[in-house]
């Protein structure tokens, strides 16, 4: 188990986020910051509860079964109970480590070792500890007590970077915490010293006033004499200690990346009317044509609402020329305004480089590491809507100047380097601003206008809020804007923070709101209730029980529009309207939501995800079902749709969003079941992976083990799309025995076509008859048509590696005749299997046809996989027929795709084919670096008898060199040792 505190609560198992909600998360993070420590039940309810109930101890217990059930170890000890970390890791532990090897190299006098050692003990701090987690009133010592020892670590770290002359770093750094805490003198007399030493001399004598006049106007005391002392040094212009040169960076080995293909335009469209914003557009211009030696990297920053991502898009598009290789686009916030993790953002911008979702790498590192590489040298610019923070933003940057980045974000990041930073004036900012001045005073406005803006943004600019704002502010004269500006950010408290007195903006939403028609009232706070970021217009028709474009959805959304409670200002990938709620009203309307207890309103969400599932389910009949025992009535399989798939693209958002939200376990089962074909041709395994898991835990924790097995089942399918065969392998080895044990024939044959499929690509293909002998004759008498196809397929595939081809062909021929095959997903792979047994018998020319029908479907479908495999074996064909020209192109176009999906596996069978058109040409040179490049590629991990079959492919190509008579003594400079 991989355990996170140091910021919102996480949990790993094995790579797979095990879910923590409500108290459950408040047992764990209370033992994680007791690490491997004993936590008595008094203290445990103590800091799960402010007023325990008197079921308190049994519920304890409960979560704790709950936990255990999850694969959370928590061990009891007497009353007391302690999570062990044994074989664990936990970010706590790691970030104290590391802390105490900086002090320790630091008192040695090895900075530069202190230095590595303190960033890595901060990398690990993501923010305020178990800041997700609703822990009591005696738990925020313990966190107090964690982010003090934060503070202290951090101020050694300034000394060590101090030492080693990072002076930028420093300055930077300090110059934010001191408007944080300027009671602090320690960080005062490292910001003046770094200053000093930096030669802005003017700049540490400024710096030293204002902290006197800090501490004189706050405190009543005059500075200390260590800090009088370094303002004399200053003063007279003593020259500086100096400092030893920083350490030189690592030097990175640089290996070749292969050109991938371009992205081409993933922005928004530009808006056509717009107008104005010229200072703003021309420094983006200005910023983004430069040529310097890193990426520029322009920040657009502002409240919300500003128009910062229409500035961006609009700015993005008038640069398009100077990065022709392509234009990328992603929003940093989900539809609760929380920030996207690092690892899902760097695995949509792989995706959208075009990098297939099966092969994607699990870690934020990995994914870090290949969007670098593949970005390497290319001239694309990036834009990254909506940024949450510099940490956020970092592993998404670029390592290369050709590449260009715009962010929008509310807050400037400071911390990001070589940024041009751009601040967005809002709309009536002027007005705004003005009033905020008038209320607190000029000067403080203007003190800091960054934070200014911030609060002015989180108050909507809503005369209200801003002065609810100010009248808090008033009454804590040393309070800088920021703090409460900070308070504001959490759109689930900011309700709460936005009264003072009689001034109170919820009561005017809330009187707002009582004018709305009963009709718009509800739809307000069912959409709240959904979770979403934005609905279209059937989702509203169904929450409201009408048909799609009744008059009654439509007046009631043009209402809310009318009142400023939604905004429609999009068209999503199926071209329909979507409709958004400004943040203040979001939160006003979740909390309407949760204060009432209507069946009626939870039944209406029901009937969204109802509906939803329905809409599905007709969308996705040109998918496969998902994998596992069908249910009664399923409809029946149709040629790809391009329509039905663009409203899938458009909707997944949502209805990832409605099954996390539905409070029916069937009915979220049902719906993550069905949409996982959809997301595996789409290659978004991520998502199916996260949302199959957390409803199988829902499943697990209720005991409702039919619905666990089914999800379980089709969970480990994705993980055999993705080629994880050692993982889906195992777990259909658990789902077959529970399926033996429960008499459920029906689950452990397709648990047994799944192994099947496993033994296939590991090469054990006796395993593989075995286990699709018994699945096929389960299917068969239960008459599941589907599972047939599913087990044919696997059957097909190995009888073709064991040259059974005319075996092969006739089970092609069985699975084409029944009327489920209209599938477009199997129709193109029983054409594929069957073009490769009738090439493979010597019949190229046949072959063609089958081929040619294999790819249209595929590319009909957006199944990018099954079009690249396609793509190689036409080319094999065309080169055999004699069209070789014809052929080597399909092959190189082919090679350019499994390298822009990072498929390796598919990249080094189509290295094969090409070494094998190349030495059938006589050109066994060409063939050899094609053949040694395939064998190199492979891992024998999976089909094993390609990793053979490479190698023996190399012999045949230095024997052509030998009889020629043109071997090398030296092999070529790409081959390995070991490929012999």
């Amino acid at each position: 188990m991989e355990y996170a505190i140091l910021g919102p609560l996480t949990a790993y198992c094995d790579g797979t986020p095990v879910p923590l909600r409500g108290k459950r998360s408040a047992v764990v993070a209370t033992l994680l910051l007791h690490p491997g420590a004993a936590v008595t039940r008094d203290k445990l309810v103590s800091w799960l509860w402010d007023e325990p109930p008197k079921s308190a101890v049994a519920n304890v217990q409960t979560y704790v079964s709950q936990l255990r059930r999850s694969r959370i170890g928590v061990d009891h000890d007497g009353d007391a109970y302690r999570l062990g970390l044994d074989g664990h890791r936990l970010d706590l532990v790691e970030f104290e480590d590391a802390i105490r090897a900086g002090r320790r190299a630091a008192d040695a006098g090895a900075a530069d070792r202190a230095h590595v050692a303190f960033e890595r003990a901060f990398a690990l701090w993501r923010g305020r500890p178990a800041e997700n987690v609703p822990l009591a009133l005696p738990a925020h010592t313990r966190i107090a007590e964690l982010a003090e020892r934060a503070r202290n670590a951090r101020t050694d770290w300034i000394d060590v970077r101090l030492r080693l002359g990072l002076l930028t770093d420093v300055i930077t750094e300090v110059s934010a915490s001191v408007e944080a805490d300027p009671l602090r003198e320690q960080l005062w007399r490292q910001l003046i010293t770094a200053l000093h030493r930096a030669g802005r001399r003017a700049e540490a004598l400024r710096a030293f006033h204002r902290a006197r006049t800090v501490l004189v106007a706050e405190l009543g005391v005059e500075p200390g004499p260590e800090l009088r002392d370094l303002h004399l040094a200053v003063l007279h212009d003593e020259p500086p200690d100096s400092p030893p040169h920083p350490p030189d960076p690592p030097q990175l080995a640089l290996t070749g990346m292969p050109k991938a293909a371009a992205p081409g335009c993933q922005l928004p469209p530009d808006i056509a009317d717009f107008v104005g914003r010229a200072p703003e557009l021309a420094a983006v211009d200005l910023a983004l044509n430069s040529n310097g030696a890193a990426p520029p990297i322009v920040v657009l920053s502002g409240p919300p609402g500003v128009g910062k991502t229409t500035i961006a898009v609009h700015a993005a598009h008038r640069v398009r020329a100077a990065y022709p290789e392509g234009q990328l686009f992603v929003r940093l916030h989900d539809g609760d305004h929380k920030p996207r993790h690092p690892g899902d953002l760097l695995g949509e911008l792989l995706r959208l480089l075009g990098v297939d979702g099966a092969v994607v790498p699990p870690s934020t590192a990995e994914r870090a590491a290949l969007y670098r590489a593949r970005m390497a040298d290319r001239r694309i610019l990036v834009v990254l809507d909506d940024a949450a923070d510099d940490a956020q933003v970092e592993p998404l940057l670029p390592g290369t100047s050709a590449t260009g980045v715009l962010v929008t974000s509310r807050h400037p990041l400071v911390a990001l380097p070589g940024t041009t930073p751009i601040t967005v004036a809002a709309p009536g900012a002027a007005e705004a601003t003005a009033l905020l001045a008038r209320l607190i005073g000029r000067d403080r406005v203007a003190e800091d206008p960054e934070a200014t803006e911030a609060l002015l943004a989180a108050c909507g600019h809503l005369p209200l809020a801003i002065r609810v704002a100010a009248a808090r502010l008033t009454a804590r004269p040393a309070w800088p804007v920021s703090a409460l500006a900070e308070r504001l950010r959490d759109a689930r408290s900011r309700l709460d923070e936005l009264r003072a007195g009689s001034l109170d903006v919820r009561a005017t939403f809330e009187a707002a709101y009582a004018t709305l028609p009963g009709d718009a009232r509800l739809i307000f706070r069912l959409a709240g209730r959904t979770g979403a970021d934005s609905l279209a217009p059937w989702a509203f028709a169904a929450l409201l029980g009408e048909p799609p474009a009744s008059a009654r959805t439509e007046r009631v959304l043009e209402t809310l529009t009318g009142a400023g409670f939604l905004t429609a200002h999009e068209r999503d990938a199926a071209g329909r309207l979507r409709y958004r709620t400004h943040g203040l009203l979001r939160s006003f309307a979740q909390e309407r939501a949760a204060g009432r207890d209507r069946a009626g309103e939870a039944e209406a969400v029901r009937r969204l995800v109802a509906q939803a599932r329905t809409h599905v389910v007709t969308a996705s009949r040109q998918f496969p079902l998902c994998f596992a025992p069908p249910p009664p009535g399923s409809p029946d399989r149709v040629e790809p749709s391009p329509e039905a798939r663009a409203w899938l693209d458009a909707e997944r958002a949502t209805l990832l969003s409605l099954i996390d939200t539905a409070d029916e376990l069937t009915a979220a089962a049902s719906l993550a079941c069905d949409l996982t074909p959809y997301l595996i041709n789409a290659a978004c395994h991520d998502d199916a992976v996260r949302v199959l898991d957390t409803v199988a835990s829902h499943a697990r924790a209720t005991g409702a083990r039919e619905i666990e097995t089914r999800l379980r089942l089709v969970r480990a399918d994705v993980e055999v799309d993705r080629g994880r065969v050692r993982e889906a392998s195992q777990e259909f080895h658990r789902l077959r025995h529970r399926g033996d044990r429960a008499a459920d024939d029906h689950t452990a044959a397709y648990a047994l076509t799944g192994l099947a499929a496993c033994a296939v690509m590991a090469g054990t293909l006796e395993d593989a008859d075995r286990h699709a002998v018994r699945a096929e004759a389960v299917f068969t008498a239960l008459g599941d048509v589907h599972g047939l196809l599913r087990v044919w397929l696997v059957r097909a595939g190995s009888l073709l590696h064991r040259g059974r081809r005319h075996e092969a062909v006739a089970v092609c021929g069985r699975a084409l005749a029944l009327n489920e095959a209209v599938c477009g997903t199997h129709r193109a792979a029983f054409l594929r299997v069957l073009g490769i047994a009738t090439f493979e018998s010597g019949r190229a020319a046949d072959s063609l046809a089958h081929y040619e029908e294999s790819l249209r479907l595929s590319r009909e479908l957006g199944w990018r996989k099954g079009e690249r495999i396609t793509l190689r074996r036409l080319g094999e064909a065309r080169t055999a027929t004699g069209d070789r020209e014809a052929g080597l192109r399909l092959l190189d176009t082919c090679l350019a795709m499994f390298r822009q999906a990072g498929d390796s596996y598919g990249e080094a069978l189509t290295a094969y084919a090409l070494g094998e058109v190349y030495l059938h040409d006589g050109e066994p040179a060409r063939a050899l670096r094609h053949f040694v490049a395939c064998a190199t590629s492979l891992s024998g991990e999976i089909y094993p008898a390609w990793t053979a079959r490479a190698r023996q492919a190399v012999i045949r190509a230095r024997a052509a060199l030998r009889q020629d008579g043109r071997e090398r003594t030296e092999p070529p400079p790409d081959e390995r040792s070991d490929v012999s």
